[in-house]
């Protein structure tokens, strides 16, 4: 499982992680690292992890590289 910290500031970038997310053919999550999780390729949930302080990209397959600009290193 693939997990790393990332940043949702904008539309764009929602609109980047929604359709890179759909492109994968496994579950992709947006957690709160507490235990709070939404769906990674759902437009919604992900305009709604925006309100959190921390969100963070699971998955099966291996996003880093596509995303990479949205990744918030630790």
């Amino acid at each position: 499982m693939s997990r790393f910290k990332i940043r949702l500031d904008t539309m764009s970038d929602v609109n980047k992680l929604v359709s890179v997310a759909q492109q994968c053919h496994c579950d992709v999550y947006l957690t709160d690292g507490k235990g709070f999780r939404v769906s990674g390729k759902s437009v919604l949930g992900a305009l709604y992890t925006m309100e959190w302080n921390e969100v963070y990209l699971e998955s099966e397959a291996e996003l880093y590289n596509a995303l990479s600009d949205l990744v918030i290193l630790e």
